[in-house]
């Protein structure tokens, strides 16, 4: 063929039609990540006063119903936590009712705007009571402070009588502290120690996230320590020793609620942590993805209507006021309750049977969690709207039920990144993330392996390469050389 005169159009057009003769050559690849079709969150599922306010929330701050969602049920589980258990509905075991939960969206996305509109109750009502009991409190702190001088003085003076029955008032002293209801950046030693101080209960609520880092071992040289994180989630006892004195704080029953606003790289770190992934500490949490809608916001927005906004405040202060009792109050069902509950678990164990969508190991955990999610929001919807004597009815169970289903949707979202990958499937992701790199379009299965020190094993690299095979990302093909062992070429798809 003469290609003198041939034009640069006609040499370009030459080019794009091999290039796609070669493309179609080759399979689609099949992508390791299944699209995970959004679902909007069930509003009409919560009571209406919370319904009607998250609905003027979106409308005020111009968001997603789901970036609302999740914190709300965090603000309820703070109000609530410690004061009842849900029992389940067949046997004798029960379910706190504190949460946890993570809702991710991009910067820009008004997370705080959603944070402190629902939070606004919360901290009036922290704020009223301390002003209410400052003196009681400045009283405490003034008569524990000269007891504990006085008991000094007394040990310097090595008498004895005087610190025993010195000891005696500081132990017979009633302690009043400062309400303190929600923290943001803490370690675990502060943690429990403000817990120990509000009777066993508080909030990690944020819109930030930067608790994950702080827990993970950001100021203890990477040496996580997320023991009390999965303690409290069920009210297990839990001891933590202070590292600057021989003393230690136990918590007979904590709970803690943990609320977070973040962006997706922090997900991201999360659930690629081992500690948290592998002991357990992601699969408990609820997520949520909201749609992102900076861009399309209007200069302009409808106010939070005064009587939504007074019902939504009423609501979180009544909640709050409910005593916390030395022992949980038990919620129980009625018959249409416990047949709806009945019929939702049974469906989760099929999910997590082969060729369900919660087959995989670390999906099945968290759907062994997941009916213990739905217990927990039964009860914190019910207690919005019924006394703690009322059995939980079917409506409510129903409602919970339709937030479960919400919320699978969101964990598979939120697993489907990496975090549920089986060792096989890590390491062919491995190997394509090195060739895109370094932009192979043929390489020697030889030279492939010198590229991908992270794989040690010889027998878990070619399983990797078998993989990638099968999903038709590259094609393996040995050459018998006239001289020398034969080699083996792998070719990329173009595709990938």
């Amino acid at each position: 063929m003469n290609t003198e005169n041939i034009s640069e159009t006609e040499t370009e057009f030459l080019e794009e039609s091999t290039a796609e003769i070669i493309k179609n050559e080759w399979e689609q690849p099949e992508p390791f990540e299944k699209e995970v079709q959004y679902q909007a969150f069930p509003v009409n599922s919560l009571p209406k006063t919370l319904s009607d306010y998250l609905k003027a929330v979106c409308d005020f701050v111009q968001v997603d119903s789901s970036m609302v969602a999740l914190p709300m049920l965090s603000v309820l589980s703070l109000c609530l936590q410690g004061k009842a258990v849900v029992s389940y509905p067949a046997n004798a075991h029960t379910e706190s009712i504190n949460i946890y939960t993570l809702t991710i969206a991009q910067p820009g996305e008004r997370k705080s705007g959603v944070y402190k509109a629902l939070i606004k109750p919360v901290t009036e009502y922290q704020q009223q009571y301390n002003i209410l009991h400052q003196k009681e409190i400045e009283r405490y702190k003034s008569k524990r402070k000269f007891l504990e001088h006085q008991k000094q003085a007394a040990m310097n003076k090595t008498s004895f009588e005087r610190v025993e029955q010195l000891t005696d008032e500081l132990c017979e002293l009633k302690p009043v502290h400062e309400m303190r209801l929600i923290c943001s950046d803490t370690t675990p030693e502060a943690l429990a120690a403000e817990m120990d101080k509000q009777n066993g209960c508080m909030a990690v609520m944020d819109d930030e996230g930067s608790v994950f880092d702080v827990i993970s071992g950001l100021y203890t040289n990477g040496q996580g320590n997320i023991n009390l994180f999965l303690k409290a989630y069920d009210g297990s006892s839990h001891t933590i020793f202070r590292r600057n004195n021989d003393t230690a704080i136990t918590l007979n029953a904590p709970y803690l609620t943990i609320g977070i606003m973040t962006q997706p790289q922090q997900l991201l770190r999360t659930m690629n942590n081992p500690q948290f992934m592998g002991r357990g500490l992601m699969q408990r949490f609820l997520f949520a993805f909201p749609i992102g809608k900076a861009g399309n916001q209007n200069f302009t927005s409808k106010d939070i209507s005064y009587n939504i906004q007074q019902a939504y405040d009423e609501l979180i202060t009544r909640l709050l006021r409910i005593p916390k009792a030395d022992k949980p109050v038990k919620l129980t069902h009625d018959k249409e309750s416990y047949n709806i509950l009945h019929d939702y678990y049974d469906m989760l164990q099929c999910k997590m049977r082969s060729g369900g969508i919660f087959e995989n190991n670390t999906l099945k955990e968290y759907a062994s969690k997941h009916f213990g999610k739905v217990l927990k929001i039964a009860g914190l919807l019910h207690l919005c709207e019924h006394t703690a004597d009322e059995p939980i009815n079917g409506d409510t169970a129903i409602n919970a039920v339709q937030i479960g289903l919400w919320a699978e949707n969101m964990a598979l979202k939120a697993f489907d990144g990496g975090a549920g990958d089986d060792e096989t499937t890590k390491n062919a992701k491995y190997i394509l993330r090195r060739i895109k790199e370094r932009q192979y379009n043929e390489i020697t299965l030889r030279e492939l392996k010198r590229n991908c020190k992270g794989i040690h094993n010889k027998e878990a690299f070619n399983e990797a390469i078998n993989l990638l095979e099968d999903m038709y990302y590259l094609k393996c093909e040995t050459i018998r050389n006239t001289i020398g062992q034969p080699s083996t070429i792998c070719y990329i798809n173009p595709l990938a």
